[in-house]
């Protein structure tokens, strides 16, 4: 059959075929055939050099290499190849190469010039990788500078085009870009909104019923329907795939259906079997993998969850995070969409159509959620030397830029100026992220590469441990250990005496092709370090402990932490942070740790977790970060005494290492500050702060906002703050504050001037016509207040003023009892009908009070 895609087949290739700065925008929805059929065409179209098609996931580049080597005739990795992490398929005589973009971007930073390319394709361009966004910027300087024959092709299938093509055009629009836009080869998708109704827990309380059930009975509903094909369910990750798969297995109703999970963690022959076409009835299960590029044959049915695991990265904390996030508009389509590629179908939307109206159009740029600092580190290297000003789509935030900039200077990979090092551009070489790079280096220095290539390979990895069955990490925990990395490296010992076969590993605990792929990287690394001339011994975390320490802190100084106390995990780190150590850490026993895996993860409640620490010695960070310690001489409050103490902290950074309380030499200072922040918490009260203070402080507030005029000091929060700091400065304890003197400040606020204009302008009490002379109530933002009885306001025929005639006072007509019976700041309009109301209905109940039928005419 057919592609849509091949509709624009022609205009493709001439556009690529120009020779002169060629740039490509295509828009094609799924099912148009664009990820298999393009790369062909571009290749077909007479450029001489190797087409490189740019995906965002290793299984799309696996398969997508095979489906277009067959359409081709081909073998893989013959002319059409794919290079994803720890595993390529491609040769010199290869012309289409799939690659990820992890792997192109340090293809194209260890060759700029692209040499022997003719083409770069960014598939799926719309999920706004961070390294596709730079990839794409470094191809059009390219194309600008020196390459002005080679051609870039961004392919999307929902992206907004408008913005993009201006970017393509360049910031004076000066390079033409053809935009293209391909049919799709999809049928009607019927669209059902299936909202979670609560459910009542054990303890009786509503609650939201877990994914996996909400799943697993839209899947029941969908299988009575004799034509609904395979069904394609997503969800937000690992964990819920496999509560969802064991529902399934063992549900009745799915009989004569196989359940095949999808994700990145499967092997790839796991992973081919599950969009394969064949094997009878099929219920896959999968994470937004299947989301885009891949088509499944067969699929009638999807059921979307909504919802996807996304990593990120707080810039302010410095944390990593992953949490499940609601997807986008654009992403449900693309979800859906998987259900009308050979026929009609129908999705199942575990939300509301009221819901679906809500979210964000489309998926957030990773350029403003994931950590900055390998992009600056190799933009700095390739010669970007303001990382602010290179050509970004989305520019990046400042403070997740600067937060980048101040890692990398900390490990040295720049200077104090922002400019790259010896140090950096060695680190840039190097296929690892900035800190980790920077832990190779400091294992040749500290002679422990060995053991730091093994601490990159695992960290960078999956991991080793499953997380299910067997003991896991804390069945390999010597008691002797100071480095989590131990327990890592005797469990990875044990996998692969057992050649990592997950049958025989998974009992203990330990997850096969994680395994494997720890040893992959870890036996690259080593390569790596021997071709460097790096001396690799045997690993001996025992034999090495000073060593391994040091090179962990020479990597990880901004993640050290230290305990609360003994009885507890919880921790103290470096830029105001706080998490939990993990309960079987060799790390628990020490005074100072570091943290090699620190990340925010979200379930009934969001915790940040600290694993894979190590101990290092406070002595160390003397040694090398001396300029980071200081001494500080402060004060701080004693809860149980009620008092001020003075506290002698020694902190490495924003972190306390050692604190002592003394009762002697408190700087009075800082206790009147502690003592008035607990006064205006109202933990402590003055008791001499009373209702007249306030109204002072409120006649005072009230007045300034009203006559600016009169340049009165203004009264603010810190006003106050300040004020009772003063009132409180001496005293380092409640006691001697509660009988404090509260006036003597306060008229000192004022010149005798300014105290004359307030007693003027915003009165205590106000004399009116008749004699009478009420209280005044104020409160900063609203009228100022009388209160009188109605016989009391008889002569008072229009409404009080104050300010200078600038503010009405709102008047508290009150009955006879004092009760308010109506307030107004028309007292004219009042006397003329509201007064005739009043009488009516109180006149009988209250005789004696004088009820004149016009006040006016019988003298009030």
């Amino acid at each position: 059959m057919r592609l849509p895609v091949f509709e624009i087949e022609d205009e493709l290739k001439a556009a690529v075929a120009t020779g002169d700065r060629a740039r490509v925008l295509l828009k094609a929805p799924t099912g148009s055939g664009k990820s298999t059929a393009v790369p062909g065409m571009i290749r077909d179209a007479g450029l001489e050099g190797r087409v490189l098609v740019i995906e965002p996931r290793r299984m799309a580049a696996r398969l997508l290499a095979g489906w277009v080597a067959k359409q081709r005739g081909a073998s893989v990795g013959g002319e059409v190849g794919y290079a994803v992490r720890f595993d390529t398929k491609y040769g010199r005589e290869t012309q289409i190469l799939f690659l990820t973009d992890g792997v192109f971007q340090r293809w194209i930073q260890d060759d700029p010039e692209l040499k022997g390319v003719s083409a770069v394709v960014f598939d799926e361009f719309h999920e706004r990788r961070l390294s596709v966004d730079v990839a794409l910027g470094r191809c059009l300087d390219l194309q600008e500078k020196s390459r002005n024959d080679l051609a870039v092709v961004v392919m999307s299938a929902t992206l907004e085009t408008a913005g993009l093509a201006e970017f393509l055009a360049g910031p004076r629009q000066a390079d033409p870009v053809t935009i293209l836009e391909a049919g799709g080869r999809t049928f009607p998708v019927e669209i059902s909104y299936r909202p979670s109704r609560p459910v009542r827990d054990r303890n009786g309380r509503m609650v939201e019923p877990p994914v996996w059930e909400q799943i697993a009975s839209a899947c029941k509903e969908a299988l009575v329907d004799p034509d609904c094909g395979d069904v394609l369910c997503f969800l937000p990750g690992m964990h819920e795939i496999r509560k969802t798969e064991e529902l399934l297995r063992h549900a009745g109703w799915t009989r004569g259906r196989t359940i095949y999970p999808l994700h990145s963690g499967l092997p790839p022959a796991a992973q081919e079997a599950a969009v394969s076409n064949g094997g009878g009835p099929k219920i896959i299960v999968s994470t937004n993998v299947a989301e885009t590029s891949l088509t499944i044959e067969g699929v009638r049915t999807v059921i979307d969850s909504g919802q996807a695991r996304v990593s990120g990265f707080d810039a302010r904390r410095g944390i990593g995070t992953l949490l499940v996030k609601k997807i986008s508009r654009a992403a449900a389509d693309q979800r859906a969409g998987r259900a009308g590629r050979t026929a009609a179908g129908r999705c199942f939307r575990l939300w509301s159509d009221g819901d679906q109206a809500r979210r964000e159009g489309f998926e957030t740029p990773e350029v403003h959620r994931v950590d900055l600092s390998e992009v600056c580190l190799l933009l700095k290297a390739s010669g970007v030397s303001a990382v602010a000003d290179f050509r970004w789509l989305d520019a990046p935030k400042p403070e997740a830029l600067a937060r980048a900039e101040s890692l990398l200077h900390g490990l040295g990979a720049t200077d104090l100026h922002g400019r790259i090092t010896e140090e950096g551009k060695a680190m840039a070489s190097l296929p690892l992220e900035p800190r980790f790079a920077r832990l190779m280096m400091a294992g040749v220095e500290h002679g422990c590469v060995a053991e730091m290539a093994f601490v990159c390979a695992a960290v960078q990895g999956e991991g080793i441990w499953s997380g299910k069955g067997g003991g896991g990490m804390k069945d390999f925990v010597d008691v002797r250990d100071f480095s989590d990395f131990q327990a890592e490296w005797r469990g990875f010992g044990s996998a692969e005496a057992m050649q990592f076969d997950p049958r025989r590993v998974s009992p203990l605990g330990i997850h096969g092709r994680g395994a494997r792929e720890v040893a992959q990287s870890f036996d690259r690394l080593k390569k790596l370090a021997w071709q460097r001339g790096w001396p690799v011994d045997e690993v001996d975390f025992d034999g090495r402990r000073d060593a391994v320490g040091k090179a962990m802190l020479a990597g990880f100084s901004d993640r050290l932490g230290v305990r609360f106390g003994e009885a507890t995990l919880a921790c103290r780190m470096v830029g105001n942070r706080r998490g939990k150590l993990d309960e079987h850490s060799a790390a628990k026993r020490a005074g100072a740790f570091v943290a090699a895996e620190m990340t925010e993860v979200e379930g009934r409640e969001v915790i940040t977790h600290l694993k894979r620490a190590t101990a290092v010695e406070l002595s160390w960070l003397r040694d090398w970060f001396a300029e980071d310690f200081s001494e500080t001489d402060g004060a701080a409050w004693d809860e149980s005494r009620r008092r001020v103490v003075g506290r002698k902290e020694l902190r490495f950074r924003d972190l306390v290492l050692e604190s002592k309380d003394v009762d002697q030499g408190v700087n009075l200072d800082a206790a009147a500050e502690l003592l008035a922040e607990r006064v205006l918490s109202g933990e402590l009260v003055l008791k001499k702060w009373d209702a007249a203070v306030e109204q002072w402080c409120a006649r005072l507030g009230c007045l300034s906002e009203w006559m600016p005029e009169l340049e009165l000091p203004t009264w603010t929060h810190e006003d106050q703050a300040a004020a009772v700091a003063q009132i409180c400065h001496g005293a380092v304890s409640y006691k001697e504050i509660k009988e404090a003197e509260v006036w003597p400040v306060l008229r000192d606020w004022l010149s005798p001037p300014q105290q004359a204009a307030l007693d003027a302008y915003a009165p205590e009490r106000l004399k009116l016509v008749n004699g009478q002379n009420p209280k005044v109530m104020y409160e900063v933002g609203k009228d100022p207040q009388i209160g009188l009885r109605v016989r009391d306001l008889f002569g008072v025929w229009e409404t009080p003023k104050i300010a200078g005639g600038k503010v009405s006072v709102l008047v508290h007509v009150q009955a006879p009892n004092q009760r308010p019976w109506q307030m107004t700041k028309d007292l004219e309009s009042f006397w003329k009908g509201g007064y005739a109301l009043m009488r009516k209905e109180l006149a009988g109940r209250y005789p004696k009070h004088p009820w004149p039928e016009n006040p006016k005419e019988n003298g009030g």
